[in-house]
């Protein structure tokens, strides 16, 4: 189990990096690649990552979730739902006031082939996912979310 920790808090560090490395040289920008509709997420109105997170503690939630929202497994202290307005899931987790440069999540479909990303509005953590063509399309999902010291 500490292998595979050490490991995910590895390839977590990676990936922060990368994406560190791109936002200094102009990368990705979150407004054009964001779902349509007229509401902004947190990745849109911008800000800085200052520090990584501390995966010594452990996620502080993890889970399953269907197609259509609907919480497969998981830890006790998370909901989510499916918002077809913007056509993305919505995660709401106890306690916490989810920023998106503040945590660290790694959302990978489920026996689906698609990608997907995150990002954050009002408090919760938002996935939005894609086929291969890029338009949004519903699928299963596992997460996992550290949250940075």
């Amino acid at each position: 189990m500490k292998t595979i920790t050490a490991l995910f808090a590895a390839t977590m560090f990676m990936a922060a990096a990368a994406s560190a490395a791109k936002a200094q040289v102009g990368g990705e920008d979150s407004a054009a690649s964001a779902a349509g509709g007229s509401e902004m997420t947190d990745s849109q109105a911008g800000g800085a990552a200052d520090t990584l997170a501390d995966v010594a503690s452990g996620p502080i939630a993890f889970g399953v979730f269907l197609s259509n929202g609907t919480k497969q497994s998981g830890t006790t202290n998370w909901t989510s739902s499916y918002n077809a307005t913007y056509k993305r899931y919505e995660i709401a987790i106890t306690g916490q006031n989810y920023y998106y440069l503040s945590y660290s999540t790694l959302a990978t479909p489920a026996g689906d082939n698609r990608f997907c990303r995150t990002d954050s509005v009002g408090g919760k953590l938002l996935i939005y996912c894609y086929d291969q063509t890029g338009a949004v399309q519903p699928t299963r999902v596992g997460f996992t979310t550290f949250k940075a010291p």
